[in-house]
């Protein structure tokens, strides 16, 4: 028979060894970032961490994508603290918000999700496709964006208040130090900061000399082989010089005459000039036709006759002097 004592100990054996049925805590989504931490409960996967409901998220330089477990995704802007619960099925998520910037961008069946900041409270209702950037900064201002794919109004209430405001699809408010009576719309960007793309200035190219257009040859009617026409080749002509400047040569002579010098003797050429028979002159007669009193001869024609009658006579003059 046991003793009191043995059947204490055999008690306390059995509850060690009894397993205590603890509450599941729901998956809320993968956690994919290179620089965030986690605070809270996790599941290492080789896909990426697998958060838990209850957990904190901090971004670091970069921003970290949170994948939900019922579709779409939570992007956590840089320097970014969130922390997410789940209810006890899942289809619902409660969002709480220091400082920072976020994005929300997943389907949402007939429940809401609800985003708490140290002001407000925000109601993201469905059925629809729910597409929201917020931020809140250390002075409390609050600015809430309807992103494109957003197809439901966002209700917006005080934590210590009454009152509501809704924002609207494709609209951007901006409320001062997280009170609804001092908002305001705004064009500002609401979600992570994009990076701007670093342009590097070039130096330009040295222009290249282009070749004058060569017209290619017409196709004619025989069907020919195909040959491939060789790429142009761009010679580089050089600079024509520049044209001599033009020289003008000025030269001063001396030009003088007198008056009374003697002509110039020609005898000597006379005197040893023969005439020869064969060399003879023939002058061969020509006829004329009458003239016609109605038209004058060309003045051309007589100017010529006259000339020749001038020429003959001096010749005949001059024989006749020397053998005379």
């Amino acid at each position: 028979m046991l003793s009191s004592v043995h059947r204490l100990a055999f008690a306390a054996l059995f509850l060690v060894l009894m397993p205590v049925a603890l509450p599941a805590q729901q998956a809320v989504g993968q956690l994919y970032a290179t620089d965030a931490s986690v605070k809270g409960s996790v599941v290492l996967a080789s896909s990426g961490t697998s958060v838990l409901s209850g957990s904190s998220i901090q971004a670091g330089a970069q921003a970290a994508t949170l994948k939900l477990e019922r579709g779409g995704s939570v992007l956590v802007c840089e320097g970014t603290k969130l922390s997410v619960n789940a209810s006890q099925s899942g289809r619902q998520l409660l969002y709480s918000l220091n400082t920072g910037n976020l994005e929300l961008n997943y389907p949402l069946g007939t429940e809401a999700d609800t985003l708490l900041t140290p002001d407000l409270r925000l109601i993201l209702p469905g059925p629809g496709t729910v597409h929201v950037a917020v931020q809140v900064t250390p002075q409390g201002d609050t600015c809430v964006q309807s992103l494109p794919w957003n197809v439901s109004a966002i209700t917006i209430s005080e934590m210590m208040g009454d009152a509501t405001y809704q924002v609207k699809p494709d609209e951007a408010v901006v409320f001062k130090g997280g009170h609804l009576n001092q908002a305001s719309q705004s064009r500002q960007n609401c979600g992570c900061l994009k990076a701007v793309p670093t342009q590097v200035a070039h130096a330009p190219a040295p222009a290249q000399p282009q070749a004058a257009p060569t017209s290619a040859p017409k196709p004619t009617g025989t069907v020919a082989s195909a040959q491939p026409n060789p790429a142009p080749v761009l010679a580089a002509t050089p600079p024509l010089p520049p044209p001599p400047p033009e020289q003008h040569l000025a030269v001063e002579a001396p030009f003088i005459f007198h008056g009374n010098d003697p002509g110039l003797d020609l005898s000597p050429n006379v005197a040893v000039l023969r005439l020869e028979n064969n060399k003879l002159v023939q002058l061969e007669p020509t006829v004329l036709a009458p003239p016609n009193p109605k038209k004058q001869p060309a003045p051309e024609v007589q100017t010529a006759r006259k000339e020749s009658h001038g020429f003959f006579g001096k010749m005949g003059a001059f024989f006749a002097s020397i053998f005379h």
